[in-house]
């Protein structure tokens, strides 16, 4: 994709399964920040500075030296069930999910203020605890309870922070994202084609809502906000509302050539896990805001098309 006379970007989170994505199809040249060098993982970058994005002061120190004009932010720890054992039981809060989570968004905005840049954070579904979604950009982030997965307060945190220290910073929020080819790393429907293919899929939720990200429309989101910075909150997301048991239903039959007979289960009826994350269950986006870029978004039916062009293909 050409990018000459176009201004370069900082992007921490470049090697990521999603920040990846954005520097391979985003058009724009790419300056990458982290502990990982993305030329290793076969990205064509600028350049490269490295920095430890749990150590919020560094962070700042890196986006305030920086040439670049505009910050887009894709690191996260996203292990959510993982970041569930970092959830506190005293103030203040601490570890290396709310350092990368919250504090380090916090400390890229009061750099991009202090310097007149600009800033895109990305962020996800899991601020809301899921009651009452799909949950459309004006929504209000959910409050702390057990409702809530600490993955999904240390993001809602660093919107928020975000915001406070520069409120010109713009959120973009995504939802079970998926794409084809990047072996570093599973999302959910390649996760799921995997364990069916290994004949360990477990039972699916069916009364789960998602409206699953296709990668693809987040760049092009991305893209249409760096050539017209707007501020605000974005959702990108399928404009049709599925569950998981649905989802994996589709992109099974596609996969095989047949439908297949999956085990389905209740998300509403199951048993707290000790450890392990709640779940929303009436999740999901609604992305009215994105409609105003002119990114024509992909429903997941279409996104099971393209992530598996003909039956017994492999993404």
């Amino acid at each position: 994709m050409r990018t000459e006379g176009k201004p370069a970007v900082l992007v921490l989170g470049a090697t990521s399964m999603v920040g990846s994505d954005f520097v391979e199809h985003g058009g724009y040249p790419v300056t990458a920040a982290g502990r990982v060098d993305p030329t290793q993982r076969g990205l064509a970058v600028r350049g490269f500075r490295r920095v430890d994005l749990a150590q919020p002061e560094a962070v700042e120190e890196l986006v305030r030296s920086a040439p670049e004009a505009t910050i887009v932010n894709f690191s996260a720890r996203t292990d959510v069930d993982g970041v569930e054992k970092e959830r506190p039981q005293t103030d203040p809060p601490s570890g290396g999910a709310w350092n990368v989570n919250a504090l380090a968004p916090e400390a890229i905005a009061r750099a991009t203020r202090a310097g007149g840049k600009g800033f895109l954070q990305v962020s996800t579904d899991f601020v809301f605890d899921g009651t009452s979604g799909p949950y459309d950009e004006d929504a209000a982030r959910s409050p702390l309870t057990g409702r809530l997965s600490w993955y999904g307060w240390t993001k809602g945190e660093g919107e928020r922070r975000a915001l406070e220290q520069d409120p010109a910073t713009t959120i973009v929020r995504i939802s079970y994202p998926y794409r084809t080819g990047f072996p570093a790393k599973l999302d959910f429907a390649r996760w799921m084609l995997a364990r069916r293919r290994e004949g360990t899929l477990p039972a699916l939720y069916g009364d789960q809502q998602i409206t699953p990200t296709w990668i693809p429309d987040l760049t092009a989101v991305l893209a249409s906000l760096l050539r017209q910075p707007r501020q605000g909150i974005f959702h990108v997301a399928s404009p049709a509302v599925t569950t998981p048991w649905e989802f994996a239903t589709e992109l099974i039959a596609r996969q095989e050539g047949a439908r297949p007979s999956l085990v389905r289960s209740e998300l509403g009826s199951a048993p707290a896990t000790p450890g392990r994350a709640p779940r929303p269950l009436r999740g999901g986006l609604r992305s009215r805001r994105a409609e105003e870029l002119g990114v024509q978004l992909t429903p997941w039916r279409k996104g099971v098309e393209r992530l598996v062009p003909t039956s017994g293909g492999r993404p």
